[in-house]
């Protein structure tokens, strides 16, 4: 058809006033085979009657219900070029911008009527994400008033039954004849529909209807099977694995596991180690893995010498919560329950040494539970694996035998019960309802209102809230049902107890104040609960948990400083402990450090005497010319403004004892005696990963020679941090060279004029050359800046000292 005369057609169905007048037009263009309109004419036509529909209700309601006769006989259930996707996106479209019942009406009526082909057409363009998404799209425009075909249960239930009837009545034929046939269609829509969430509603059905009752009688759905559920390793199969036995999982996967390494890491790695799921999909999988000899050699042992790797880590035992070490006990016991399947030769040694590390690293344990599950796994391991004389050998008689823990733990290690595995999931029985046709009423009379009314309403609307007394709430604090501990014993409890997080936060809270009652009682206890605090791995999702933890770790340190000093400085520089973690412990040596030592303003003075002596050292020649317009513009001000001041005295500085000074040598020295040292784990000088770090550790180090100011040991502290700052002056990182910097800036303030120590001086003099080095030559300019202020600093330190002899 010729461009104007389409144009001419759409401009009279534009303008009309009624469906009559255009009737016969559209009847003339859909019918009349001598008439033939491309699909963007085709689609140019349905949009523009789509979007008159409102117009023609409204002004002609007399004619509704033969327009919605007769236009759903044209545009709906006539063949055209349209494919079913545009016609619903047409549709989808209107409805957005005007939310008229009949919309929804057409929607459904084409959803139900032209389902198959619609699925056809999206098979042949390979648009999965189409049918998946658009229940989701409708769900957007209508929000509570979803038509029920369109609802996540009932759509991806008719979409599984498509899926059944297409392997049914197609594919499986075409097997049988030996027909090349491809189902990655509708593994797809499973999969993707399993991705967003609605497993359940698509797997459950292929799964429990018609793959379980052929599969084991037919080798030819037994392969469908096994390509629905390893083309993609994802939640169809741990659906599969959870809702089945051992014998179900020997069925679909067989020995497969052994040549797949994606299904034997998700198998054991994913689902054995990672996910915590319950114990007994855990048995079911463990029982799967014994049901063939070669699973047994391959994955079995080496899953079960894993498990028995993690019980006996030190790092597991002091990071992992309370479910996770239980979990652990757990696959242990079910691994010797299956104990006939073990077989020990290859690996005599190593087990051997994680038995006896094991049981040792448990029993040295402070916590109750850990030693008490750690006995009884060491006397059940022993029992049972031929490793020992005598399978009675170790026994134990400090633990309570009948403890609830215990007598679950013996039932499933129980040797008569190993191979009685779970029945079948029954939440199948749950009947899904069957495809329904939508019963949408279509009203005769016009539609006054734009919104979606697809059911009636329930008429409960006689309460009427304005007969109620507002009340003022925003004064008010919500009343806590977390009961705080009132005893040290107890609060230690509620830290241990990682998975009652509200209690655990008012644990942190009242902990500070506890240790103030109870210093005696908290002794006992203290390093206990400073390693619970430095090992957290979370935050939790409680307020301020960085500052609860740090202040409770800075009160421990306060009230018992030689015991908790002397284990943070050997646990800094110990293994399995993060970059954060040995951060934390500079943090509360240096704040507890500050405490001690009870000097105020310790905090600020090192900042007053960089920022100050900018100004402070103007009169030097070698920086007159660095002056900038700022520094220039003060000092004049200075100069000319004039200042009435009353006769005042000096405030005359009293100095008072620090204790400080007595411990602080706890605190430095076992920190710097090892900076230099390099280990796997750990190496401040020459691992690039440890810069950050070791900055930190220098301005540690500065502020306990800050807060040890007015003490004996002060000079001998600064002359062996000296020698380690000398070393690290020429260190290739911009960031060590800034901290070595601030760190000789804490010295000199820490020293101040008092200073008659002759090395010391020296030192001072040997500065002040690589200061202006520095000054000249450094690339960083944060660098020079620093070093630029320093100097003055040890300027003034040096003229003092003159001064003072």
């Amino acid at each position: 058809m010729s461009f104007e005369k389409i144009n001419l057609v759409l401009k009279q169905i534009s303008s009309s006033n009624s469906y009559s007048s255009i009737r016969l037009l559209i009847e003339e263009y859909f019918f009349d085979k001598n008439v033939h309109l491309t699909s963007i004419e085709q689609e140019k036509l349905v949009r523009l009657c789509l979007r008159k529909l409102p117009d023609w209700f409204s002004q002609t309601p007399e004619q509704i219900k033969d327009i919605k006769l007769n236009f759903h006989k044209y545009f709906l259930q006539t063949p055209i070029l349209l494919k079913q996707k545009q016609l619903i996106d047409l549709i989808i479209n209107e409805f957005q911008t005007n939310l008229n019942d009949y919309f929804i009406f057409l929607l459904i009526d084409i959803y139900e009527k032209n389902y198959e082909k619609l699925l056809n057409e999206l098979e042949q363009d390979k648009d999965i994400g189409y049918i998946i998404h658009l229940p989701d799209r409708i769900s957007n425009i209508c929000m509570t008033n979803i038509p029920i075909c369109f609802q996540s249960k009932i759509y991806f239930h008719r979409l599984s039954q498509y899926i059944q009837e297409q392997l049914i009545t197609y594919h499986y034929p075409n097997m049988v004849a030996q027909i090349d046939t491809n189902i990655n269609f509708l593994c797809q829509l499973v999969h993707r529909a399993a991705k967003l969430g609605h497993t359940e509603y698509i797997w459950r059905p292929l799964y429990k209807n018609l793959f379980l009752k052929k599969c084991s009688n037919d080798p030819l759905w037994l392969r469908l099977a096994q390509y629905f559920l390893l083309e993609t390793i994802d939640d169809i199969l741990l659906y599969t694995i959870q809702h089945g036995n051992a014998n179900i999982l020997d069925l679909f996967l067989s020995d497969r596991i052994l040549h797949l390494p994606l299904l034997q890491t998700y198998l054991t790695d994913t689902l054995l180690f990672r996910k915590q799921l319950s114990i007994d999909i855990v048995q079911t999988i463990l029982i799967y893995l014994t049901m063939s000899i070669n699973r047994t050699e391959q994955c079995f042992e080496n899953t079960f010498i894993r498990f028995l790797q993690l019980w006996s880590q030190d790092s597991f035992i002091r990071f992992s919560s309370n479910n996770q070490h239980l979990y652990i006990c757990q696959c242990i016991c079910i691994c010797l329950s299956l104990n006939k399947q073990i077989q020990t030769n290859k690996d005599k040694d190593q087990i051997l040494l994680c038995i006896l590390n094991g049981i040792r690293i448990h029993i040295e344990s402070t916590f109750d539970y850990i030693r008490r599950r750690g006995q009884f796994i060491g006397e059940l391991i022993i029992e049972r694996i031929n490793l020992f004389s005598q399978s009675t050998q170790l026994q134990f008689n400090t633990y309570d035998k009948n403890h609830p823990e215990i007598q679950m733990l013996k039932k499933l290690a129980e040797i008569n019960h190993s191979y009685i595995d779970r029945e079948l999931s029954d939440d199948e029985q749950e009947e899904i309802p069957a495809k329904k046709e939508s019963i949408v009423s279509i009203p005769d009379k016009p539609i006054s209102s734009n919104t979606v009314v697809l059911r009636e309403a329930s008429i409960d609307d006689d309460d009427d809230d304005s007969e109620f007394e507002s009340y003022d709430y925003s004064h008010d604090t919500a009343k806590s049902d977390v009961q705080k501990p009132t005893y040290i014993r107890t609060c230690l409890a509620d830290l241990i107890a990682t998975d009652k997080v509200s209690q655990l936060e008012a644990a942190l809270h009242v902990l500070p104040s506890l240790i103030e009652i109870y210093k005696i009682e908290c002794e006992e206890v203290a390093l206990e609960i400073v390693r619970i605090l430095l090992n957290y791995n979370s935050t939790f999702n409680i307020e301020n948990f960085q500052e609860l933890q740090l202040n409770g770790l800075i009160t421990l340190c306060k009230t018992y400083p030689l015991l908790i000093s002397d284990y943070l400085c050997k646990q800094f520089y110990e293994k399995n402990y993060t970059i954060n973690q040995r951060s934390l412990i500079l943090k509360t040596i240096q704040e507890t450090g500050k405490k001690l030592s009870e000097i105020d303003q310790i905090q600020t003075k090192i900042q007053n005497e960089l920022f100050v002596s900018d100004n402070d050292g103007d009169d030097d020649d070698d920086d007159d010319d660095n002056d900038s317009w700022q520094s220039t513009i003060n000092k004049r001000l200075k100069l000319k403004t004039k200042y009435k001041i009353k006769n005042q005295s000096k405030k005359q500085i009293l100095f008072k004892e620090n204790y400080f000074g007595n411990i602080v040598g706890h605190f430095f020295y076992p920190l710097i005696s090892f900076i230099d040292t390099t280990t796997p784990h750990l190496s401040l000088i020459n691992n690039d990963n440890d810069h950050l770090l070791l900055c930190e550790l220098l301005a540690c180090l500065g502020r306990l020679c800050i807060n040890a100011q007015n003490t004996l040991p002060l000079n001998n502290m600064i002359k062996q941090f000296l020698q380690v700052l000398k070393l690290l002056q020429q260190h290739e990182d911009a960031g060590v060279r800034h901290a070595v910097i601030y760190a000789y800036a804490c010295c000199l303030v820490s020293i101040g004029s008092t200073c008659h120590d002759e090395d010391l001086q020296g030192n001072f003099i040997e500065l002040k050359q690589w200061l202006d080095y520095i000054i000249i030559k450094d690339t960083n300019t944060e660098v020079q800046k620093l070093a630029r202020s320093v100097r003055q600093i040890l300027l003034k330190t040096l003229q003092e000292m003159t001064q003072n002899e």
